[in-house]
């Protein structure tokens, strides 16, 4: 019997099938004007199962987005059964998807990388440091809460074993652009929005979780802009670069300003030697244009606006310099010096998951610095040598370096454009993340820990592919 085509199936009258459709969207909106935000989590975790049914590589975008474009005001509401946040939901979908095609598709078969045994040994450890918070009668929520995060690098494995590099350079790379032209947006309306046009005068910083992709989206713009111009063009690529830039200065985030500088800093480097003779010059002189662009993008927008936006990033920029004047500067100065203190007391393995310390925080309704209990300090380093001791940061260190190893040799033996492109960004990034460590703990704490998780997966699966002789992995 012959199979009917799909131009047979077509209803004859189309009007009845727009209708349909928009009775189903209907019927999955609609009810979301009559309950709590908590009702989001019903209709995007079922649209999502349905849509990315039994696909890995379908998933994990999906992932991405959710993770970072989401405020963590919605995503704190957006808690399925048994205390599972959505991002995790679809990670675990991923797992799944993944552990089937692992069964039924590749028979068990799996394509180790370089990374695998350094990404391994840190979530072991990050384990052991959930035992110990026990054995030292660290409260469970807090030590649940402390694990989610580093056990989110989890995602690594199903990154490198199930996603191909070609997905990874030709999906992956554009949308992690395209959700920081999103999370662009949303700084720049929302900065409008606050202050007072007609005046001018008023500067509301927009500092959330979710600008931490900016640094990422801008260093992809300008290694695509260095190493793979033809790929999206330059005047694309330049006009990525404005709204990007814009919100990532409207941040006014120091540490931010440091991982885009040194990435920055780093691809001209990179660009440098693998051309040589005058790139070195050209690179420099594309470090300073950047400059100059982003600074004149925020002076053009600051007389349309007449926010004073020169004058903020002057006075944040001050107290690097002098520091004893900022008291937010010296309260941080103060936890570190606590956390130092308390991994003095277990220096080998640490206090465990759900460690809390007693630190002093500003508050700025009664102008005073009042004791706060804390479970986690404004420091990647600190974080982790308190609640899980110096095996941890070895652990930690090992997979960074390894990731960072991976993608300049990569980097150096691909001679495609687009791998070289993505593992110049990604080393430039790294080395960026580098100094963010010191004041900022993102890696470990908070949702964006899958986001890294993800980056590395790529960055593994990747030079894989270029080691094995697929150097033109991520084209057609």
């Amino acid at each position: 019997m012959k199979a009917p085509e799909l131009g047979d199936m077509m209803p004859a009258n189309k009007s009845l099938l727009w209708g349909v459709v928009c009775v189903q969207v209907a019927l999955v909106v609609g009810p979301i004007y009559f309950a709590g935000l908590m009702f989001w989590a019903v209709p995007i975790f079922f649209i999502a199962l349905s849509f990315l049914l039994f696909s890995v590589e379908r998933t994990l975008p999906l992932l991405l987005a959710v993770t970072i474009v989401l405020p963590s005001t919605v995503l704190s509401d957006l808690v399925l059964p048994g205390g599972v946040r959505l991002q995790e939901a679809f990670l675990l979908v991923a797992c799944f998807f993944a552990l089937v095609d692992w069964v039924y598709r590749r028979h068990l078969r799996i394509s180790h990388t370089p990374a695998d045994g350094p990404v391994l040994f840190f979530l072991l450890v990050t384990c052991l440091s959930v035992g110990i918070g026990y054995l030292y009668g660290n409260e469970v929520s807090v030590i649940w809460r402390d694990a989610r995060f580093p056990l989110y690098y989890v995602a690594f494995f199903v990154v490198s074993y199930f996603v191909s590099g070609r997905s990874a350079l030709r999906y992956y790379v554009p949308l992690l652009v395209v959700l920081g032209l999103v999370v662009a947006a949303g700084y720049v309306l929302e900065f409008v929005g606050a202050i007072d046009l007609s005046v001018g005068e008023r500067f509301v910083r927009v500092a959330r979780l979710q600008g931490m992709v900016l640094p990422i989206a801008l260093l992809l713009v300008v290694s695509e802009l260095v190493f793979a111009p033809r790929r999206w063009g330059r005047p694309l690529l330049l006009l990525l670069f404005i709204p990007i830039g814009l919100a990532f200065v409207l941040t006014v985030g120091r540490s931010m300003w440091a991982v885009f500088l040194i990435g920055l800093v780093c691809i001209a480097f990179m660009n440098g030697r693998l051309r040589g003779g005058n790139s070195r010059w050209r690179s420099a002189a594309l470090v300073v244009a950047l400059l100059a662009l982003l600074v004149g993008i925020v002076f053009s927008f600051q007389r349309f606006t007449g926010a004073s936006i020169g004058a903020q990033v002057f006075e944040r920029s001050r107290t690097l310099v002098e520091y004893e004047e900022n008291v937010h500067v010296m309260g941080r100065i103060f936890s570190y010096a606590v956390a130092l203190e308390a991994s003095a007391e277990h220096p080998l393995l640490g206090h465990g998951q759900g460690k809390t310390l007693m630190l002093l925080n500003f508050n700025e309704e009664m102008l005073r610095f009042d004791w706060t209990r804390a479970w986690t300090i404004d420091s990647l380093y600190l974080t982790i040598l308190v609640k899980m001791g110096v095996l941890g940061l070895i652990g930690f260190f090992w997979m960074y370096g390894r990731i960072m190893k991976l993608a300049w040799h990569a980097f150096h033996q691909s001679n495609n454009p687009h791998v070289r492109s993505f593992c110049a960004a990604s080393f430039a990034l790294l080395m960026g993340m580098l100094a963010l460590g010191i004041g900022n703990a993102s890696m470990i704490n908070g949702r964006f820990a899958l986001v890294y998780a993800i980056l590395f997966g790529m960055v593994a699966v990747i030079a894989r592919e270029v080691s094995d002789g697929d150097a033109h992995a991520g084209t057609e």
